[in-house]
């Protein structure tokens, strides 16, 4: 091998290795550090932007929270940003779990993690229901 193919190769594998690195470090699990997220605010359950939650597995997103109706008069309300690295998260009805999009992190609906990278579970926040109006708090 010539010196000019020499160096051309490894110029090529220095590159792929420094690319792969990037790619693991990006998916690490000490790459973001989640902020707890003070939330406060009401939903009017007859409202027709909350009509989703009048039925049991149904849920709307808010204020940076995932509201999912859970039972008959019962209601759980977790942040909606992944911990792994800041994603906005999904709630799956048919698995009954919460899923990240970005790099396949799944919780349970206590917020607790199930699968993936994120480092720690969801912020869980505190429901309340009085009449037609379900209050959220941090």
């Amino acid at each position: 091998m010539d010196r000019k193919n020499f160096l051309k190769s490894s110029f090529l594998i220095c590159g792929a290795i420094m690319t792969g690195a990037s790619i693991l470090e990006s998916c690490s699990k000490a790459g973001y550090a989640p902020t707890p997220v003070s939330v406060n605010f009401t939903l009017d359950l007859t409202a027709t932007a909350n009509s989703a939650l009048k039925t049991v597995g149904g849920y709307v997103e808010s204020n940076n929270a995932i509201v999912i109706r859970t039972g008959t008069s019962t209601y759980i309300a977790l942040s909606n940003i992944c911990t792994h690295a800041g994603c906005t998260v999904n709630y799956e009805k048919a698995s009954n779990d919460i899923y990240c999009p970005c790099h396949g992190g799944t919780y349970d609906l206590s917020g607790n993690v199930t699968g993936g990278p994120p480092p720690s579970p969801l912020q869980l926040f505190k429901t309340s229901l009085s009449g037609h109006i379900l209050t959220v708090t941090s």
